[in-house]
């Protein structure tokens, strides 16, 4: 089981496949509470068939140190560019989902030089009232527990044989704390991306769709694609693997010219 020293915390991380000289790897960035084996053991054996494939645990979460406790988007990104150079790569297609969305809109605004292309799925880079409204009533230990026991009992399993006894819901506070307050970046600090960028959304995601995050950003950014399946809730990539595989693959072969084919050996 790997584990690499960023910034002062020792995170775990899994990999898939081989390395490919002179082509980037992808790096695959979990969502809030989760890990990253539990956000993305579906995709990333399938992606692994074109690319050496990275799957780390952020900071607090899984089997990654948490040494000061804290849950920061903007500490997470640092740790994620950190990551990549310190596995000997010197950019990264990075691909986020959820609150993991919201560390992949950080790195392409504070670590764009790691970066070959950015995947944001279910994420926002700025707040709006209705998603502040919505967050401080959902996002909590309590409600989570009586409203979604079987997410909290993922949660507990998930963390707190390697945080201790009552981690989990220490957690889910420090991370309404930190979605209540960032990211906040306008769209005039967007239009500073400079690497290409795929949106997703699901259409009938609760959480992003009623405030048209994706549809906003990818105004904001240029040159950025958008992609709203119908039909579809917060976690597209397991909602519709195949459709999601294949939307990802047409989106990097645009970014680095490598069709699924050429890369399965």
């Amino acid at each position: 089981m790997p584990y690499q020293t960023v910034l002062g915390a020792r995170l775990y991380y899994e990999t898939f496949g081989q390395r490919r000289a002179g082509r980037a790897p992808i790096l695959l960035i979990h969502g809030s509470t989760q890990t990253g084996a539990s956000c993305w053991n579906k995709v990333a054996p399938a992606l692994a068939e074109e690319h050496y494939v990275i799957v780390p645990d952020c900071r607090g979460h899984g089997r990654s140190e948490n040494p000061c406790q804290t849950y920061s988007f903007r500490e997470m990104a640092a740790d994620l560019a950190a990551l990549v150079r310190a596995l000997g790569f010197e950019k990264a297609h990075i691909i986020g989902h959820s609150n993991g969305g919201n560390v992949a809109i950080v790195m392409l605004m504070e670590h764009g030089d790691a970066l070959q292309s950015a995947v944001v799925q279910a994420g926002n880079a700025w707040l709006t009232d209705q998603l502040i409204e919505r967050e401080k009533q959902v996002f909590t230990p309590v409600y989570i527990a009586e409203h979604y026991p079987d997410w909290m009992s993922e949660v507990v399993a998930l963390h707190e044989p390697f945080h201790g006894e009552g981690y989990a819901a220490k957690l889910i506070d420090l991370t309404r704390e930190e979605i209540l307050r960032e990211p906040h970046y306008t769209p005039e600090e967007m239009a500073r991306i400079h690497v290409p960028v795929l949106f997703i959304q699901g259409e009938l995601d609760g959480v992003n769709a009623p405030s048209g995050f994706a549809q906003s950003m990818t105004r904001a950014t240029p040159g950025a694609k958008l992609w709203l399946p119908k039909g579809v809730g917060h976690n597209v990539h397991d909602e519709i693997l195949q459709e999601w595989l294949d939307k990802v693959r047409d989106f990097l072969f645009t970014v680095d010219g490598i069709r699924p084919s050429q890369g399965r050996g």
